[in-house]
């Protein structure tokens, strides 16, 4: 042990020169330094083009350059520069690898994979694994993108996270008082399957912050005493300040349809309504005022049609609406200018023409079936006229690009792959 301790280390001549020639290198490189003579204007344009996990890594290099990209004008301009440059869709499910093999043990539902599709070339740009801290049940819901950010939430779990798959942030939110009082009730299967409470919340960006709104109907399910409205439904927001959720004293008088999504558009949240004295409605939810109101002008054939033919989405920041006929299988979609609450039609997409076999194989599912009344959803629209479609029955997105006849757009399928 005393020999050890003793024991002196003589560096080998070899190695004293290697040392020497080290520091005469270093003594005559020239150091680097940040172009500091760039203007910043200049220096924010070239940021402003380069993508978000680049710019993780340079903004430790520079605390100016730190402030000029965490500033909210500068995120503003990087997202609206990115959607410009070309059309992506985020592609948002659990992640389980072992599942459908031998011996399989289920995962807990923890994981969630995000993949970032190009619209144009149907290319994987990127895939993200998060793993958050409470499972979702089997039962996940996403809301839609709102700059960059997307809540995951379960109504059977009493989970809720807002992440950011670009940077892998997340924040964990407390539930809202639907989800405790649907904890505390702890429904059948059979009683989730046949309720018709409304499981889809909105994500939306109100002035400087951000808001979570939980439109729902009033059921035995999420009967409350301290909610202010004992009516046809109740609303929830969550304000992220004061990170609590809060009741509305004002709700529509109308039951909201359970299977659609609410859709974003024109800073205003719209839901579609269950048939009421042979109508469907649009309620529609100003983020700054946090009043509801009816859409005054809903195109005919919308109207009068059950909510289960009609599917409504966001379209460039436009509402957009579409029914599909069964008899004809077209699907014709529409476009609201809000200013004048009136209606276009952009698109006509006739599903008998399109067949996809590879779609039918791999999941039991036809995209022109006759018996289907579910019509499909516009996700995105390219710049080189494709227009990308899902449908809640297939697992797959959809391509379709259409060539100009007239008024009357024909389409053609092509599948992207979901893995």
């Amino acid at each position: 042990m005393e020999a050890a301790e003793n024991r002196v280390v003589v560096a080998s001549p070899s190695s004293e020169r290697k040392r020497e020639r080290r520091k005469i290198r270093r003594r005559n490189e020239k150091p680097v330094i940040a172009p500091s003579t760039l203007p910043n204007e200049l220096i924010e344009e070239i940021f402003l083009r380069l993508p978000v996990k680049v710019l993780i890594r340079l903004r430790s290099l520079s605390k100016q350059w730190r402030v000029t990209m965490e500033s909210l004008s500068f995120a503003e301009r990087h997202l609206k520069i990115a959607k410009q440059s070309r059309v992506k869709v985020m592609v948002i499910g659990e992640e389980d690898y072992l599942k459908g093999t031998l011996g399989y043990i289920p995962h807990p539902d923890t994981n969630v994979g995000f993949r970032m599709f190009c619209l144009e070339s149907g290319s994987l740009l990127s895939f993200t694994l998060i793993n958050f801290s409470q499972g979702f049940g089997n039962w996940m819901y996403i809301s839609g993108n709102c700059n960059g950010l997307f809540c995951i939430h379960s109504p059977y779990k009493q989970s809720v996270f807002v992440v950011n798959p670009a940077t892998r942030w997340q924040r964990q939110l407390p539930p809202a008082r639907f989800q405790i009082l649907m904890h505390k009730f702890n429904p059948t299967l059979d009683e989730w399957i046949a309720m018709d409470s409304v499981f889809h919340l909105a994500f939306v960006r109100a002035a400087a912050d951000y808001k979570l709104v939980w439109l729902y109907n009033s059921d035995k399910y999420n009967a409350d005493l301290s909610c202010p409205n004992q009516e046809v439904t109740k609303c929830e927001v969550f304000d992220f300040r004061t990170n609590s959720w809060r009741y509305l004293a004002c709700t529509p008088s109308y039951s909201i349809f359970p299977n659609q999504k609410p859709a974003y558009a024109n800073e205003s949240v719209y839901w579609l309504t269950e048939l009421h004295e042979g109508r469907t409605e649009v309620v529609v939810f100003d983020i700054h005022t946090e009043t509801f109101r009816l859409l005054p002008k809903i195109i005919p054939a919308i109207a009068s049609s059950d909510p289960r033919h009609i599917d409504m989405c966001t379209l460039d920041n436009h509402l957009c609406m579409s029914k599909r006929e069964h008899v004809t299988m077209i699907q014709d979609i529409w476009r609201l200018n809000p200013s004048k609450d009136t209606w276009e039609k952009i698109f006509s997409i006739d599903l008998l023409s399109c067949p996809s076999p590879r779609a039918e194989f791999r999941d039991r599912f036809e995209w022109s079936q006759k018996d289907m009344v579910e019509p499909s959803t516009p996700v995105a629209v390219c710049k080189n006229k494709k227009i990308l479609l899902s449908h809640c029955y297939s697992r797959g997105l959809f391509y379709w690009f259409f060539i100009l006849r007239k008024f009357r757009q024909r389409f053609i399928i092509i599948h992207i792959p979901y893995t």
